[in-house]
Order: structure tokens, then C-alpha cells, then sequence
């Protein structure tokens, strides 16, 4: 399994457009793994986590043809996660040429979110066959704990308890005999989370870290959460010593550089992703 992570911000992107703290000037002066698109992965070259407004340019930087995107998997519809506009493109009118099937997977209240931001742009309704045959994909939509499989992957469904309103969701994804979590925008792992994780060993495991330790603002993981829940998955088996475990989603409050968080988290068992970094396992 390849795995290319596209982006690692939160919904600002870091640095923030016109914040001028400690850690905004420093990332702007440094640059490189400092800098970071909204936060979104590739599996295999072919499946999309997160449609977001960075998630096709990032593709195009790191050498993944978009054009040949098979799967979507939808976490929900906030902006920073889903562009209507990289969507409506699927349609004829904009002159779109061989145009590959994609399979979206998402939760209900996510998919007419998802058609709220759509409809600002064409009337497009992504539950219509009709519009499904014009834009060739299938909807697939799926609710906490259940899985779904798609060819070769199977997709299970965790709450993530982001936004109830849309049904955010986080997903295991697993194939060939490898397992992914990817938990961004989680505000925490419930205790009916931590029963469907269990029956899992991860390869790659991916953590909303949004805020450094005593910064939260609400809705994700901060710092301190993610060494609390690396250490919980390393009690119950959850992740081993071949296991990577990255933190993703990463904006500026309380956080830092990308070379002092990756030092602190190193001292707590995971990793700082950054955007660009390519996994093989």
C-alpha cells in the first residue's frame, strides 16, 4: 500500500493568511515542512481521502494524476474538506474528457451537506441517477461502525464527533492485508470508537492534532490527546513497534515549528506528518 499525504493543515492552512505570531513568522521564514495545505491523503495513486480546495493541486505537485481517481471517501462537507468546485468539473460542461468512474463514500447528512455547496455552483443532485450517469460515480453511504467494501478495499465507518448536524465520520480502511486509520477532525475517540479499533492492528495511523497541548478550542484533538491515545492503542494492541502513527490537521495555536513537534512527539511515539511525505508498507 502507497500512501502520499497531501496536506496537514487545519482549516486556515498554516502559516494563517495574516497572523503574524511566533510560529506563523517562523513557518513563512523556514518553509518547507512548515508549510501546509489543507489536510487530505492518496492511497494506491486512487483513492481520495477529502476532496478538498488543496487536495487537486497537491496531487498535481506530488505526481498523482487526479484524472485517475477511482474512490472518494468523504470525512464530511466542511470547506476546508470538500470543493464544490473540484466536483462540478466532473460534469460535460466544463469540457471534461474520458472521464473515469468514481465511487464516494460518505455518510447521508454529509452527502446533503455536500449538495448544499454543490447547488452554489450548478444544480447538480448527487443522490439523481440521472446526475450520477452524467458525472459517472456511484454514491455509497454509510453510518458509523457499519463497513462497506469496494473492490478491494473495505471502508469502516467510526463517528468522529466533529459536527453531528452532517454525520462526520472517520474511516479504517484496509487492503491487502494492510489497515489504515485515518481520524482527522475527531474530537475524541469514544469508547464505541476504541471497541471497533480494537479489533484491528494498524500499519498506518493518522491523529487530528490541531492544537498544541492546553490550547483546545473545541471540535478536535490537541497535542496531549494524541500521546494519551497513542499510548491507549499501544496498551490494547492497537498499534505495535512497526507501526507509524502520524499527527495531521495542524494549525497554530499552542503548536510550533514542524522540527519541535516532530521532537516532542518522537519522546511520546508518533510522528508530525508533513505535506508531501510518501509511505510504502
Amino acid at each position: 500500500m502507497k500512501i502520499v499525504v497531501l496536506g496537514t493543515a487545519a482549516a486556515t492552512s498554516m502559516p494563517l493568511a495574516f497572523c503574524n505570531c511566533d510560529v506563523c513568522i517562523q513557518s513563512r521564514r523556514l518553509g518547507g515542512k512548515n508549510v501546509r495545505k489543507r489536510s487530505s491523503i492518496v492511497i494506491n495513486d486512487e483513492l481520495l481521502i477529502d476532496l478538498g480546495p488543496d487536495s487537486i493541486n497537491a496531487c498535481n505537485m506530488y505526481g498523482i494524476d487526479a484524472g485517475k481517481l477511482r474512490y472518494l471517501l468523504q470525512t464530511h462537507s466542511h470547506s476546508d474538506h470538500f470543493d464544490a468546485a473540484h466536483f462540478v468539473t466532473r460534469w460535460s460542461a466544463y469540457a471534461t474528457k474520458a472521464l473515469n468512474h468514481l465511487d464516494i463514500v460518505c455518510s447521508k447528512g454529509t452527502a446533503n451537506d455536500m449538495n448544499h455547496w454543490i447547488n452554489e455552483n450548478e444544480s447538480i443532485d448527487l443522490f439523481d441517477d440521472k446526475w450520477q450517469r452524467a458525472l459517472n460515480y456511484n454514491l455509497h453511504l454509510i453510518k458509523h461502525g457499519e463497513t462497506l467494501t469496494v473492490d478491494d478495499y473495505e471502508i469502516t465507518a467510526i463517528d468522529s464527533k466533529h459536527d453531528s448536524r452532517i454525520e462526520a465520520l472517520v474511516y479504517i480502511i484496509s487492503c491487502n492485508g494492510k489497515n489504515v486509520f485515518y481520524g482527522t477532525d475527531i474530537l475524541e475517540i469514544s469508547a464505541d470508537a476504541w471497541r471497533i479499533l480494537e479489533k484491528y492492528r494498524f500499519d498506518v495511523v493518522f491523529l487530528d492534532q490541531t492544537y498544541g497541548k492546553g490550547f483546545n478550542s473545541g471540535g478536535h484533538m490537541d497535542s496531549g490527546m494524541v500521546s494519551d491515545s497513542v499510548k491507549m492503542m499501544k496498551t490494547k494492541g492497537i498499534i505495535d513497534e512497526k507501526s507509524l502513527v502520524y499527527a495531521t490537521h495542524i494549525s497554530h495555536e499552542g503548536n510550533a515549528t514542524h522540527d519541535e513537534m516532530e521532537k516532542e512527539a518522537e519522546t511520546n511515539g508518533y510522528h508530525v506528518a508533513y505535506d508531501g511525505v510518501t509511505l510504502n508498507i
